[in-house]
C-alpha cells in the first residue's frame, strides 16, 4: 500500500463545519492551525475541553499560552469528532502506560491514531490509521547554544553530517534535525525514555517520495517513514509513522523540494 500524505490548513470554514471526514487506510492527514486566527473563538474552544484540560489551561500565566492550548486541544476534538462522526464534546482520551494520549471508548480506537505539536503561533495535528504516529513542529528562531545542544543530543552520525552544513544554514538544519528526532520518539511513545543520541536521521538526503532514513538502537529502518515538511515561513516540521510502504504526498511542502521560509511532546 502506498502512503498518502495530505497537508491542510484549518480555517474558519473547517471550524464551523460538522461534515464527516474520511481517513482511509494508508493515509496521514496533517492539519495546520494558526492560533491568532481563532483567538476570538476562545469561549467555544474552552467549552470543548475536559475537566482536566480546563484545570491545565488555568495554570498558564500568559494569555498567549492559554490561547495556544485551547486552540490545540479544541481543534483536536473538533477534527477527531469529524473523523469519528461524533460530537467533539464526546471525544474522550486516555493515556497509554508510556503517557502517550490515545482515544478511549471507541471501537475504532485501535485503528485511529493522532498526535499534536505546537510552537509559537502554529499548531499541527496529525491523524492516521497507522498505529504509531508522531508529529513535531518548531518555530525557527535564534538559538545561540544550538551547537552545544547538538553535541549533547545528536547521534555521532548526525554530528558529523551537521558539521558539513555551511555555518549560515546550520541553525535551520538544527531545527530540521530536532523536529525529526522529536517526531520519531513521539511516534514510538518512548519520549524521554529513549536518549535522542541513540538513533540518527538523515540530513540533506531525501529518498524516493521524500522519505528520510532512521537508524540506531532497536530500530528496524525499513519499518519507518519519516518526512520533513515546511508548514509556514520560519517553521519546520516532521512526521513519523511506522509502515512498510512507499509515499505519495498530495499537498504542502516536503523538505528538499521547497525552501523553508517551544515544542511539546505529546
Amino acid at each position: 500500500m502506498m502512503s498518502h500524505i495530505r497537508i491542510t490548513e484549518f480555517t474558519e470554514a473547517h471550524f464551523v463545519s460538522d461534515s464527516p471526514l474520511v481517513l482511509a487506510d494508508g493515509e496521514v492527514h496533517l492539519w495546520q492551525v494558526f492560533t491568532q486566527t481563532f483567538q476570538s473563538r476562545g469561549p467555544k474552544l474552552n467549552q470543548l475541553l475536559s475537566g482536566e484540560e480546563s484545570d491545565q489551561l488555568k495554570r498558564f500565566y500568559f494569555e498567549k499560552d492559554r490561547t495556544r492550548f485551547a486552540v490545540a486541544h479544541g481543534t483536536l476534538r473538533i477534527l477527531a469528532g469529524r473523523y469519528l462522526n461524533i460530537p467533539p464534546r464526546l471525544v474522550n482520551f486516555r493515556k497509554q502506560s508510556n503517557g502517550k494520549p490515545e482515544l478511549a471508548e471507541y471501537r475504532t480506537a485501535e485503528s485511529f491514531s493522532f498526535n499534536l505539536s505546537h510552537s509559537h503561533q502554529l499548531v499541527v495535528l496529525a491523524f492516521s490509521r497507522y498505529p504509531n504516529l508522531g508529529v513535531d513542529v518548531e518555530y525557527i528562531r535564534p538559538m545561540p547554544d544550538f551547537q552545544q545542544i547538538a553535541d549533547c543530543y545528536f547521534h555521532e552520525n548526525e554530528r558529523a553530517a551537521f558539521q558539513s552544513v555551511p555555518l549560515c544554514k546550520r541553525e535551520k538544519a538544527f531545527f530540521d534535525y530536532w523536529t525529526r528526532k522529536e517526531a520519531f520518539v513521539k511516534a514510538t511513545g518512548e519520549g524521554l525514555s529513549r536518549p535522542l543520541n541513540s538513533f540518527f536521521t538523515s540530513i540533506g538526503s531525501v529518498k524516493q517520495g521524500g522519505m528520510l532514513g532512521i537508524g540506531g538502537e532497536r530500530i528496524i529502518t525499513a519499518d519507518w517513514n519519516l518526512l520533513s515538511f515546511t508548514p509556514a515561513w520560519d517553521y519546520t516540521g516532521a512526521v513519523a509513522f511506522e509502515a512498510r510502504t512507499s509515499l505519495l504526498k498530495e499537498s504542502g511542502h516536503l523538505m528538499g523540494k521547497v525552501p523553508a521560509g517551544g515544542t511539546n511532546r505529546q
